[in-house]
């Protein structure tokens, strides 16, 4: 059991460094780091970690579909300034969930464990995907402010393309 928490928060934190540590720049030449992110890859990681809360991480999907959408060099700025300061924080969070989910998962299988303490475990694990969701809606509020009318619907027709159900 060890193992396999241990295994799978290095999973979370790997799929996290690639997703998050590379670059969101410009894409004006080679030299750029835009590229250096298989956004694929990171969208289809991040559908993974989908139980964790249900707001869609849109940041993948919007940098493999970069062009498609219009992105400029501006916006890309702007959303590799929104990266840098709350990647850290969400990564811990998100970790802590992991790891309290296992705590979880472990006390909840000791017959001495009452209701009480497991409750009060499930409220933290709660408050702390209240805090996971209070970042993707600081990102999608920033993608909403980043994005012109236009961006939204080629983005609009990105997400049904990828089978989201839109009003």
């Amino acid at each position: 059991m060890r193992k396999i928490f241990v295994s799978r928060y290095w999973i979370v934190i790997l799929l996290f460094s690639m997703v998050c540590a590379g670059g969101v720049a410009a894409k004006n030449g080679p030299e750029d780091d835009f590229d250096v992110i298989d956004w694929g890859l990171a969208k289809k990681r991040m559908k993974m970690l989908s139980p964790m809360g249900y707001h869609p991480f849109l940041m993948p999907l919007i940098m493999e579909n970069r062009d498609a959408i219009g992105l400029s060099n501006e916006q890309v700025k702007v959303f590799r300034q929104w990266r840098s300061k709350n990647r850290v924080p969400l990564l811990h969070a998100m970790n802590r969930i992991i790891q309290e989910r296992a705590v979880f998962q472990r006390i909840s299988l000791n017959p001495k464990t009452s209701e009480e303490v497991l409750r009060a475990k499930q409220e933290e694990i709660f408050k702390l995907h209240k805090k996971v969701l209070e970042y993707q809606l600081s990102c999608r509020r920033n993608i909403l402010d980043t994005f012109t009318d236009e961006q939204w619907d080629e983005f609009r027709f990105v997400l049904t393309e990828n089978g989201y159900e839109l009003d």
